[in-house]
């Protein structure tokens, strides 16, 4: 067992339908969700109402025959988003979060895949979710979060109907929420990973995966139902719904939705939050926003000097960061104490940089299949440039290949195939067997195929991404397999592979490294084959979500470097 593992505060909750009634006895109108309404106000759901809309919505899926079906969920964030997502898990119904980044066609296919019997949507979606239903015959109820349904079509209900009939029930006497049993080791989410092909898996999670990695997350971070909580990550992103929604949940904690990151400051000033769950995307933007003002008033020179004083007097036990910077405190709402960040590399300096005015950030890292807390920094000992230790009752080991292709357990500093074994792992890939049994070693280990090594402490850091994953800044994975499926259809290229190139600024900008078919190019020199393709990969981007599309080409001169068996070797590249 890890020496640096905090004491335990909280223990795991049995199941969530146990988990929301006992933290509305224990909070009772605390407020639990707080939101931006249309009308610029704030809104807010509280713990009780939260159990009461719970309890309602629940036992409407048992009158509509919903609870052990499918369900999805389309939508922004926003407290019916969650409080359909509980309801789902609490009636033994498995919950399938959709990213609402994605096309209408992809978005259908997941739908279809999963063999949803529902689908929640907010009125965004209002026209595309119309469309698609006539191709979805599987899907028996079209559920809107907003008063835009089609009445007129039994398929469609609005969300405020629905827990109007699961109250109506609830009155005449209908106890079949409480009466339910539900199996929390069974398939309870099932969290399509990017993509919509063959490339796309569906990680199955239980309720006893979840509730694990909170049990973890709540004990190995110093939040409490003192704080308050900024919520910006979408909710169908397992670390955001985990570690900012559902943790909060247990603890007490009051969870403030972001409406759109154009309001991104203002929102944080409205709410003051003491604490936020965000990926380096915005831990940097944050920063560079905070430099950007120092420069604009010339206050430079006084805060490289506030710096040194503050860091000399806390060499002698005085902390004055809250009074030496309490202007830039302010910008961020004048509370926020502590950031958790993860869902992609972050450079150790930023951590340092936010030290330097009180905010402290502790570095996590995690993974879909792991529900997916694998490893975080210890509130009170936090190691620099390290994800942390791995979350109690699990184990995280590094693997690495002998010669011989026969894999074997690393030495202590010796870098490798990070892998997991534990109770937040995966269930498996829904109806995908092979790529199950490929993803676990003979001892059960889960391979996140993510590379690094762990120190003589059990502190474990991170030295590659996955072999082919790219991971943005905003923590979004691109499969570049899915990209270069379309990019193979034109009959303009031979090979290509797609990459994550580092721009001047920084910026990972989806790049595709191209061999072209050269017959088709006859008599042209390299700058009109560039031009030529560039309108035939722009054809392609049309068909993908922004974040996935190609914004860079080089070409190639030659064939891409293979195994024996015909395939590109990605690391030469």
């Amino acid at each position: 067992m890890n020496k640096f593992y905090p004491p335990e505060r909280y223990d795991k909750p049995d199941s969530f339908r146990s988990l929301i009634k006992k933290s509305a006895e224990k909070y009772g109108n605390k407020p639990y969700l707080k939101y931006i309404k249309k009308t610029g106000d704030v809104g807010e759901v509280s713990f009780v109402q939260f159990y009461n809309d719970v309890k309602s919505l629940g036992t409407a899926f048992f009158g509509l025959k919903l609870a052990g079906k499918r369900v999805a969920i389309l939508g922004e964030s926003r407290p019916e988003w969650v409080t359909a997502y509980m309801a789902a898990l609490c009636t033994g119904s498995v919950v399938v979060p959709l990213d609402k980044e994605l096309l209408a066609d992809q978005i259908r296919n997941f739908i279809e895949l999963a063999e949803a019997d529902a689908l929640f949507y907010s009125e965004a979606f209002a026209d595309s979710v119309k469309s698609m239903s006539e191709t979805l015959p599987g899907v028996q109820y079209f559920i809107c979060f907003d008063n835009v349904c089609d009445c007129e079509n039994e398929r469609f209900k609005s969300y405020k109907d629905v827990l109007a009939y699961g109250e109506k029930l609830l009155t005449e006497g209908n106890t079949d929420y409480e009466r339910a049993r539900v199996d929390t080791s069974k398939m309870s989410a099932i969290i399509f990973t990017s993509g919509t092909t063959g490339t796309s898996k569906g990680v199955m999670l239980s309720q006893d995966n979840l509730l694990y990695c909170m049990h973890a997350s709540a004990n190995m971070v110093n939040f409490s139902d003192k704080d308050v909580l900024f919520s910006v990550l979408p909710l169908h992103h397992t670390y955001e719904m985990s570690c900012g929604i559902l943790t909060p949940l247990m603890l007490g904690i009051t969870v403030c939705f972001n409406n759109s990151l154009k309001y991104f400051m203002k929102n944080v000033n409205i709410f003051k939050p003491t604490g936020m769950v965000l990926v380096p995307l915005f831990v940097t933007t944050i920063y560079k926003k905070i430099m950007e003002e120092i420069q604009k008033k010339n206050k430079e020179k006084l805060f490289k000097g506030a710096v040194a004083v503050t860091k000399n007097l806390r060499r002698v036990g005085l902390d004055v960061r809250s009074i030496a910077f309490a202007e830039i405190r302010k910008a961020l709402g004048g509370n926020l104490k502590k950031i958790i960040c993860g869902g992609a590399a972050l450079d150790p300096d930023y951590v340092d940089r936010f030290d330097e005015f009180g905010i402290n950030i502790s570095v996590g890292y995690g993974i879909t299949e792991c529900s997916p807390l694998v490893s975080v920094n210890p509130y009170f000992r936090r190691k620099r440039g390290s994800v942390g230790i791995p979350v109690k009752n699990s184990i995280v080991k590094i693997i690495i290949e002998d010669e011989n292709d026969n894999e074997i357990d690393a030495e202590t500093g010796e870098i490798g195939e990070i892998c997991v074994k534990g109770p937040q792992v995966m269930l498996g890939y829904y109806k995908n067997p092979e790529a199950t049994a490929a993803t676990f070693t003979q001892e059960g280990f889960f391979k996140t195929g993510d590379y690094g090594y762990i120190d003589e402490e059990g502190y474990l850091y991170i030295t590659g991404r996955k072999k082919n994953i790219i991971v943005l800044p905003n923590g979004k994975n691109v499969y570049p397999e899915e990209i270069e499926e379309y990019l193979y259809k034109l009959d303009v290229i031979s090979e290509c592979v797609v990459v994550g190139r580092e721009s001047s600024t920084g910026e990972v900008v989806l790049t595709a490294i191209i061999y072209p078919d050269y017959s088709k190019f006859e008599g042209c020199d390299q700058n009109e084959i560039i031009e030529r393709m560039k309108a035939e990969v722009l054809k392609v981007n049309k068909q993908l979500p922004i974040f996935k599309q190609i914004r860079n080409i080089e070409l190639k001169k030659s064939e891409f470097e293979k195994t024996s068996s015909k395939k590109i070797i990605r690391h030469k590249v």
